[in-house]
């Protein structure tokens, strides 16, 4: 869409009608006289491209003035009535890895990212867990914001747990997950809460079944992605094995806890299920704009365009 930022610039065209009303009362009077002394005409097509000329010189300098811009599209629409909060499990635990494989945070680094531009219309928070959860981002529709959080705020052990480690080496624990829900995570006006939860599924004891009964007196819903192999071990920075081991009884707690609030439980490579499941249950809801749109300004290359006519009148004029 073009509009015109000063419209009235469009009176100096007004200009152009005495040049060429001028010219064309010139051009009659310079026939008679070639008439009557017996000299050839330039030729219609010399005349016209005379008088064209100048005349396509001001209607290009006249639009220029006028500043015509083309309207681009910059803004999008978020959701008003739902808010995701991302939660990455930010334990050692999570340092687990195969030989030369990614650990299990990258995993759930590039997993946030893929599921955030799925979501992209929801606004969206950050936050970690180890024996408390930390918000880092609370939900926002600017994703380089959201990138540059992701990447350069969390970390693993940033910050650490305040009881370090039981005498397992736990040091997860997600009986305070329950502050998602009741501490101001998600907006008062907020009816769709999804917490999408990426973690190895460890924890100390905890109650899965009063966790998410807090978390759904709340309206939140947990959809947890898991970042689990029996056969990941953690290493140190010389890569000497730690004594952690993957406990398999996780899952199952983990599973109560999220199906009980009407979510579940998703591996890493179900991230599309967990998507869609996702998008299910947030549905479809009012938005509101964000963003500004940007204008492309013509008026440079107008008046740009303006000078071949002018170096057309000029070159004739040459003898």
């Amino acid at each position: 869409m073009v509009e015109f930022l000063t419209p009235l610039g469009w009176l100096i065209l007004l200009a152009a009608l005495v040049p060429v009303a001028a010219a064309v009362i010139r051009s009659r009077r310079d026939a008679r006289i070639r008439r009557r002394i017996g000299l050839p005409g330039p030729g219609r097509a010399g005349m016209a491209a005379s008088i064209a000329a100048p005349l396509l010189a001001v209607t290009l300098l006249a639009a220029a003035s006028a500043r015509p811009a083309v309207q681009k599209k910059g803004t999008r629409h978020l959701r008003t009535d739902a808010q995701v909060f991302f939660v990455l499990d930010t334990t050692r635990s999570m340092l687990a890895q195969r030989p030369h494989r990614p650990s299990r945070y990258g995993r759930a680094v590039a997993a946030t990212e893929h599921l955030r531009s799925a979501l992209g219309d929801i606004p969206a928070g950050l936050a970690s867990l180890t024996d408390r959860p930390l918000p880092h981002l609370f939900p926002t529709g600017n994703r380089r914001i959201f990138t540059a959080v992701l990447h350069r705020s969390m970390g693993i052990e940033r910050p650490p747990s305040e009881a370090g480690r039981n005498v397992f080496g736990m040091a997860t624990s997600f009986d305070p997950l329950t502050q998602l829900g009741s501490n101001g995570y998600f907006g008062p006006e907020t009816r769709h809460r999804l917490v999408i939860l990426l973690t190895d599924g460890e924890s100390t004891l905890y109650s899965p079944t009063r966790v998410a009964r807090d978390l759904r007196a709340d309206g939140v819903k947990v959809l947890v992605a898991r970042f689990w192999n029996a056969r990941e071990r953690v290493y140190t920075s010389a890569g000497k094995v730690e004594p952690y081991r993957p406990d398999r009884s996780a899952l199952r707690p983990l599973e109560t806890l999220a199906k009980d609030t009407g979510g579940g439980v998703f591996e890493e490579s179900d991230l599309g299920p967990l998507r869609r499941a996702a998008r299910s249950w947030l549905g479809r809801g009012p938005t509101r704009p964000v963003g500004t749109p940007s204008r492309l300004e013509l008026a440079p290359y107008l008046a740009l365009a303006a000078v071949l006519p002018v170096a057309f009148v000029l070159r004739r004029r040459d003898p």
